[in-house]
């Protein structure tokens, strides 16, 4: 029966007894109530009512609650914030706190959001507060706060790309990390920014990868499951190329579809190039030892040819094969790629510093001539201290010189071994092998005749040669050849 339907006599039995069921049914909402619930007087401020979830809630009887104001009971922080409260409620009719603290009879601390409604009773003005404890939401709430903080510095932080994706594959998220593999920002929710940040995707074949058939794509789309250390290639906006392994997970909504996709990237760039550089010494140590040991087959044969006694040969022998070993060690410290002229010739003279001379500008030979280049100096070396300058103990000298003449292609390598100071000059009556290095490897491996001149004030030896022919390259060059060495 709706009491309110049409005005009823109060001495109507039907209409005492609709009343009395309704009053039975609000005070049983009341007592059961799960939110605090307070009543108050308009004028005085007082409580004149309140729920047992309050008492709960407070720590105070219900006979403690009646008469005290908000403020008395720790609902507002003062007397003075209770009247301006009251004020907004004669105002406007209601006032809404969001997060209040709260601290009960005990000292505990509690948030509580409070909700504050004036109306007529009777023609009295009443104010009921309706007291929510929100204490547990926000434990709730700051967790995850404190969750999504961690996540976040761990997402900017950490070493790994990492973006994410929704159902239709836009961008929604990425890290710094992110924007430095694909060297560019994308919008966030652009739709034309879909699957992966990158300008250009290609699959490690070199072939191109459409971004809608990329990994994180078949991800998204369910064909996949998941990717694990999938590696794709990434062009940035200037046109460099990076290697990079991808793991992708989906992210799922309670009923299992999909609703988006993680990605974690890492560059792989350098390993591959390490890779890639290890595979080319492999390569190069199994070349050169091949042919390194038809190089010293040939000194050998060579160097025990001749007519003079086996131990002198031997020492010879040791000597050219020592030489042969710095030119090694000087490409060793270059990655077989070549080897500084200025180095070579430092290992060569190391105990005659204070009668070589040495000047020139940088120049990194190559592999080939690198080697050629060790053996010659070390000839001229074995002469100088065995009939020329460097035979006497206390004088003579050897000045080393070299230069670069013209650019690029048409750059000349000129290189000048000058002895002055030594004991006079004598022509070999005959050509051994040394001279067979001075000349004809010299000729073979630089493409120009040197030039070789037993002057009466020491000797003198002259290259000039193509110089984008000895400088290392890009391409491996070969090493000396045992036919090098072949009698004529």
């Amino acid at each position: 029966m709706d009491i309110l339907a049409k005005p009823q006599n109060d001495d109507d039995p039907v209409f005492r007894v609709a009343l009395r069921q309704s009053e039975i049914r609000y005070r049983r909402l009341f007592e059961a109530a799960h939110d605090g619930v307070l009543i108050l007087d308009c004028v005085s401020r007082k409580i004149t009512d309140a729920n047992p979830f309050m008492s709960q809630l407070l720590g105070y009887r219900h006979e403690e609650l009646l008469g005290k104001e908000l403020w008395e009971i720790g609902l507002l922080k003062d007397e003075q914030a209770s009247q301006a409260a009251f004020r907004e409620l004669q105002n406007n009719g209601h006032v809404r706190y969001e997060d209040l603290p709260l601290e009960s009879k005990s000292g505990e601390k509690r948030e509580v959001e409070v909700v504050a409604n004036r109306y007529d009773e009777d023609g009295t003005q009443v104010v009921q507060c309706n007291v929510r404890d929100i204490t547990e939401r926000k434990k709730i709430e700051d967790a995850l706060r404190s969750s999504e903080e961690r996540f976040r510095t761990l997402f900017e932080l950490g070493p790994s790309a990492v973006y994410a994706c929704d159902a239709r594959g836009v961008i929604r998220d990425f890290n710094q990390r992110a924007t430095e593999l694909w060297g560019r920002t994308p919008a966030r929710g652009d739709d034309s920014e879909r699957f992966c940040g990158s300008m250009k995707m290609f699959r490690p074949d070199g072939s191109f990868m459409p971004h809608d058939q990329c990994p994180m794509a078949e991800v998204v789309s369910g064909e996949l499951a998941e990717v694990n250390d999938e590696e794709v290639v990434v062009e940035r906006p200037d046109g460099s190329r990076v290697t990079a392994v991808v793991n992708i997970r989906p992210l799922k909504n309670e009923h299992g579809e999909v609703t988006g996709a993680i990605n974690c990237a890492y560059d792989i760039t350098e390993r591959k190039q390490v890779e890639e550089h290890q595979r080319f010494l492999m390569g190069e140590l199994a070349h050169r030892g091949g042919n390194l040991l038809a190089v010293i087959q040939s000194i050998v044969s060579r160097s025990l040819a001749g007519t003079k006694p086996l131990a002198e040969e031997r020492n010879t022998l040791i000597r050219r094969l020592q030489a042969l070993a710095r030119s090694q060690s000087a490409l060793m410290s270059k990655g077989f790629q070549g080897a500084p002229l200025a180095e070579i010739v430092r290992l060569e003279f190391e105990a005659f510093t204070d009668r070589v001379t040495a000047k020139g500008p940088d120049v990194m030979l190559n592999s080939r001539a690198a080697q050629t280049f060790a053996l010659l100096l070390h000839e001229l070396a074995t002469n100088a201290t065995k009939y020329g300058a460097l035979s006497l103990p206390d004088k003579g000298e050897v000045d080393i010189h070299w230069s670069i003449d013209g650019e690029a292609e048409e750059a000349r390598f000129k290189f000048q071994w000058q002895e002055r100071d030594g004991p006079p000059v004598v022509v070999p009556a005959r050509k051994g092998f040394g001279s067979l290095l001075l000349d004809r490897l010299a000729s073979q491996d630089f493409g120009a005749q040197p030039t070789i001149a037993f002057a009466p004030g020491g000797l003198s030896y002259s290259i000039d040669a193509s110089l984008p022919t000895m400088t290392a390259g890009s391409e491996r060059t070969n090493l000396l050849r045992s036919t090098d060495y072949a009698r004529t």
